[in-house]
């Protein structure tokens, strides 16, 4: 039997009784008259719910107009507010990436992305009695406008303005005082955004007014796979490390531009991409030497930071150390093998974080997704969808137990059928409390340009467009000009965390790239990539340099019985730049500490 018409169901009714003029003034109108109910697929049928879906274009704070989807429970008590959940997508995704047409999300709508979806999809949502909003971003198939490439003064306007409609609008029943923002990939930098900036002064961060002026304020929010530090992200310079970064210093020297990834944006995007961020991304690509008096440079390094990443939002740390600002909780979510966006991101905004207030309310989960080469297995993804559904309802409905806070990851595991053992600790510094400490003697030489076949295979762009998700091996032999060091693997040691590799080396060279790849060697001959890093030298001293780096890290068991082989390289591609500069250097010597457990 279906439900009886409430107070959501006259939404279509009321905006088609509307006259002319009042309806022409209603930004939501046509989504409103769109309204219909639909009973979710799911099996058994026992399982399945009843919702109210609304699908239509909205005009942003500019014009552009917005695809938008807004899901609603089929009942809602006259009176009632709803907490609503807010899902940014992907990068060259839609807002179909989570929608659903089960509550569950592993329906035959979802393909291979049940992933995503698994009790995280807006009809999960929707049944649980919360409002769901999901809309393409701008510049997107189906939006308007161009990529701002997750601009706070657009993008992320973008969702206030949208937020703020639905809030003001009393047929909807938004809370405007419980708002959740869930965002995976580009949305997740965008999630980070809204917590720590603000419109106007006079509000605290993660809050802004409609545009009738209702207070709308951020109640949580669960960013995944994503960003802290754009800049970093696509051109990692080696220098931050999980200890702390200090956010003056960060974003120099310029990184090592991730080669194949910029490539593909490049040659994909055409005239969806403004021309300024185009000109940035020619720029990363041209090379050597970025001259800090390049104003490109200067001007990409500036947007890419301040603009764009979380992490360099001084206004919101000092607030928040003040004392003057709320704690919004959060949820981040992070893949350990993704080359894209590696676990440096959250940990160095968690380290923040508690720097600014001891007992912020942040949990950290680390596991083996995302983008590219990542398995993504759907138990995994699971468990964060999980974590997140508990504090989602803590948070914004006061049900539940209490988060933990704590920090939880699933170690590696390259069998796609099977997900990792979970280890938890209370912070991130207990997560891996033990070292083991490899030294490594040279003297040994390293040269650029050269050719390396473990380069092709090693980079995970290609590797995944012709073979698709999984672990990366390779069977080649070093190249000439490699650095490398193979050592048995002592006892059994899972590694947690980022491994910290102190290499000195001597060169003439004005600019390098020391280039870190950690393999497994098994006793049949398999190499596998455990995890890999960038680092960029600039003008070191020729007598002698020590690049202090760590590696972009991994939940890995180390056995006894296997090897590690450590390659340092000043040319990994197709997947990082390789530098302008022809050059050579000497490593004299190398230690590298594994943060782990034993056994």
């Amino acid at each position: 039997m279906r439900p009886r018409a409430s107070a959501v169901l006259l939404v279509a009714a009321a905006a088609a009784g509307t006259a002319p003029a009042a309806h022409a003034a209603d930004p939501l109108a046509a989504l409103k008259s769109s309204c219909t109910l639909r009973h979710s697929t799911d099996r058994p049928a026992r399982r399945a719910a009843d919702y109210r879906i609304c699908t239509a274009p909205v005009a942003s704070f500019d014009g552009t107009p917005l695809d938008t989807t807004v899901t609603l429970p089929a009942r809602v008590a006259p009176g009632a507010r709803l907490p609503l959940v807010v899902f940014l997508h992907g990068f060259l995704n839609t807002k179909k990436e989570q929608l659903s047409e089960t509550g569950v999300g592993n329906g035959a709508d979802r393909g291979g992305e049940v992933y995503k979806t698994f009790h995280w999809n807006n009809v999960w949502f929707a049944s649980r009695g919360y409002a769901v909003l999901d809309y393409t971003a701008r510049g997107h198939d189906g939006s308007g406008g161009q990529i701002e490439l997750a601009s706070k003064d657009f993008e992320v306007r973008d969702t206030r303005r949208l937020t703020g409609l639905l809030a003001d609008d009393p047929a909807l029943h938004v809370d405007p005082g419980k708002v959740a923002v869930l965002g995976g990939s580009y949305g997740g930098g965008q999630a980070w955004l809204l917590l720590t900036t603000r419109e106007d002064p006079r509000l605290q961060f993660g809050e802004w007014r409609s545009p009738q002026g209702r207070l709308v304020r951020l109640a949580a929010i669960v960013p995944s796979y994503t960003w802290t530090d754009l800049l970093y992200s696509l051109a990692p310079n080696g220098h931050q490390l999980s200890t702390g970064v200090d956010p003056a210093a960060a974003a120099s020297p310029f990184g090592v531009g991730k080669l194949t990834l910029i490539d593909g944006f490049l040659a994909t995007l055409g005239s969806k991409l403004t021309p300024e961020i185009a000109q940035w991304l020619a720029r990363f690509n041209a090379g050597e030497p970025y001259d800090p008096g390049d104003p490109v440079v200067a001007e990409a390094t500036r947007a890419l930071t301040r603009d764009r990443s979380a992490f360099y939002q001084d206004d919101y740390f000092a607030a928040l150390r003040s004392g003057r600002q709320r704690a919004v909780p959060v949820l981040a979510a992070q893949g350990w093998t993704d080359p894209i966006f590696p676990a440096i991101e959250p940990v160095r905004m968690y380290r923040r974080l508690r720097a600014a207030r001891r007992d912020y309310p942040i949990e950290l989960y680390l596991g083996d997704f995302e983008h590219l080469t990542a398995l993504a297995k759907v138990p995994d993804l699971l468990y964060a969808h999980v974590l997140g559904n508990n504090l989602l309802d803590r948070a914004l409905k006061g049900r539940g137990l209490r988060p933990r806070y704590d920090v939880r990851a699933a170690v590696t595991d390259c069998d796609p059928s099977r997900m990792g053992h979970i280890v938890r600790a209370p912070d991130w510094d207990a997560l891996g409390p033990q070292r083991l400490y490899i030294e490594l003697a040279g003297p040994q030489a390293t040269a650029s340009p050269l050719t390396d076949p473990r380069g092709a295979d090693a980079d995970p762009v290609a590797r995944s467009t012709t073979r698709g998700r999984g672990c990366i091996t390779t069977s080649a032999p070093v190249a000439s000009g490699v650095a490398a060091w193979t050592v048995p693997v002592p006892y059994d040691f899972t590694l947690l965390g980022l491994p910290r590799l102190v290499l000195h080396f001597r060169s003439a060279a004005p600019d390098l790239e020391l280039d870190t790849r950690l393999w497994d060697l098994a006793p049949d001959g398999t190499e596998t990539l455990i995890t890999r890093g960038a680092y960029r030298a600039l003008r070191p001293n020729p007598g002698g340099e020590v690049a202090d780096q760590e590696l972009f890290g991994n939940a890995w068991r180390l056995r006894s019985g296997h090897s590690l082989r450590l390659e340092v390289t000043q040319v990994d591609a197709g997947y990082l730049r390789p530098d302008n500069f022809a050059s050579a250097a000497v490593i004299d010597g190398a230690r590298l500490e594994l943060p782990g457990r034993e056994g």
